[in-house]
């Protein structure tokens, strides 16, 4: 039988009724259903066969165990009769584990013209001699070799991008499992892969265009930790399937930046958005940067250039002046006093674009060497501010810096909403309040009657600029409509 291929979306409820309606969901953005008998109610399980008949498109066969994270509860013996009553029942493809012997259910299959996917499942890490073990995974030219493996960090990723490269010829299934997986996941067409498993159908069809990727396909992304919850991808995929380009951005979950950029070489990404750890670190990376990135000492974008190596530019400070200079009416009031929350890279380009439209800064920070160091580090590049503590202290030093409030930490974001960025702090009403991040901080200065202004704007204006250094053209703005809620741009 033909290997399968396109998006494969698993069908894991427990009754045949709730995986029907699931597969009506889902029908338009997939190619085929894999369904997981394991997870089915004891009752049910032995009428699986009657899904296949109730939806129009291949089914594979599954009963996992548990020891490869499936969920079937008996012994071994029952869950091969299982196998061999259900496997004449229709399904397109039966899913068999590389340990099984040849059995009874081998003649079962063949009699009732399924195909075989001989599979592979590893929910602790990356095993290394994944290659090698994909080779021999198939017993027969009849059978399709399938593997899910679970990175666990950026050099597990690594070794699973250099598996896929070494089976380069084999036809495969083979992707990761979890975050540090998701963009073998979503690559599969351009990694070689025949089909791929999503979580999300809808969104890996229409934001990703997963059926169009190929090996021609442009990758770009988003590096963080974390990084999954990041809206760049939103952002960027839609400004590509407005122009029709042959491209895709995706979130890469790091942890460790030497592995990633080997990884980076191996999916030939071309440009990088880069958010918190890693806006200075990625600096001893780069063989080029623009005049911001210095000053700032700090980068968020990254793009390949054309003789090799990374260039790096900072667009966080034109993002964050674009609705701060619309909200002043284009040009900041002379002698304005600005206090910053935080110091960390999107803090320095902050202070940086503030203290270059004639902002007087003050920057505070629960560790006080690190806004010394900020401070530091932007000597150098002519830019004059003042420092303090996040508490009460450092509260007493915004009289005289409080005409603007910019709030560029985590504190206040769930799961700790609770948390206030700027403890201590009461809201007079004449304050402009700029959160970066949308917390807690910015409800508050909102109910004292503060004009206000949402990160969301910045995240766009910045994202605009990543988006013509990739591609060298102005990003689509109809593209932009409705990434918000009206709540999140108000």
């Amino acid at each position: 039988m033909k290997p399968p291929a396109g998006i494969c979306f698993c069908l894991a409820n427990q009754t045949l009724a709730e995986n029907v309606s699931l597969a009506a969901k889902v029908r338009k953005h997939v190619d085929l259903l894999e369904l997981r008998v394991d997870a089915l109610l004891p009752e049910e399980a032995g009428r699986a066969g009657e899904l296949v008949r109730r939806v129009d498109l291949p089914v594979i066969l599954s009963v996992r165990r548990r020891k490869e994270g499936g969920a079937f509860p008996g012994p071994e013996e029952e869950r091969l009769r299982l196998l061999e009553r259900l496997a004449p029942q229709g399904f397109a493809f039966v899913d068999l584990e590389h340990d099984l012997e040849a059995h009874e259910l081998d003649r079962r299959i063949r009699e009732a013209g399924a195909g075989v996917i001989r599979s592979l499942h590893d929910p602790a890490g990356v095993p290394s001699d994944l290659a090698e073990r994909m080779r021999t995974l198939a017993r027969s030219a009849t059978e399709f070799p399938r593997a899910t493996v679970t990175p666990r960090g950026g050099a597990d990723l690594l070794r699973l991008l250099e598996a896929l490269e070494a089976l380069a010829r084999l036809p495969k299934a083979l992707f990761g499992a979890g975050d540090c997986g998701f963009p073998t996941r979503i690559l599969g067409g351009k990694l070689g892969s025949r089909f791929c498993t999503v979580e999300d159908p809808e969104t890996a069809d229409l934001l990703y265009r997963c059926r169009k990727i190929g090996a021609a396909t442009r990758v770009y992304g988003v590096i963080g930790n974390p990084v999954m919850h990041s809206l760049s991808p939103v952002i960027h995929n839609r400004g590509f399937a407005a122009l029709d380009l042959d491209a895709v951005y995706l979130p890469f979950l790091v942890d460790d930046l030497e592995p990633f950029f080997r990884a980076a070489e191996k999916l030939d990404i071309r440009g990088l958005s880069v958010t918190v750890p890693h806006k200075v670190d990625v600096m001893s990376w780069l063989a080029k940067r623009n005049d911001p990135v210095s000053a700032i000492g700090a980068c968020n974008t990254i793009h390949r250039l054309d003789a090799g190596g990374w260039a790096g530019w900072n667009t966080d400070g034109a993002g964050f002046l674009a609705p701060l200079l619309a909200a002043f009416g284009g040009k900041l009031p002379r002698g304005l006093g600005a206090t910053v929350i935080g110091a960390g890279g999107a803090a320095r380009a902050v202070v940086h674009a503030l203290a270059g439209n004639g902002a007087r800064v003050l920057v505070l920070n629960r560790t006080l060497d690190r806004a010394h160091a900020l401070a530091e580090g932007l000597r150098a590049a002519g830019v004059s501010l003042h420092v303090g503590p996040l508490d009460e202290a450092g509260v007493k030093l915004m009289d005289g810096f409080n005409d603007l409030i910019v709030q560029t930490t985590r504190v206040g974001m769930a799961p700790h909403a609770d948390s206030d960025p700027l403890p201590g702090y009461s809201f007079s009403g004449r304050e402009t309040a700029y959160d970066l991040v949308m917390t807690q901080f910015l409800k508050r200065a909102g109910a004292a009657g503060c004009r206000t202004i949402v990160g969301s704007r910045m995240l766009l204006a910045q994202a605009f600029e990543q988006f013509r250094i990739f591609t060298g053209i102005p990003y689509p703005q109809e593209a932009a409509q409705g990434i918000f809620s009206p709540a999140a741009e108000d």
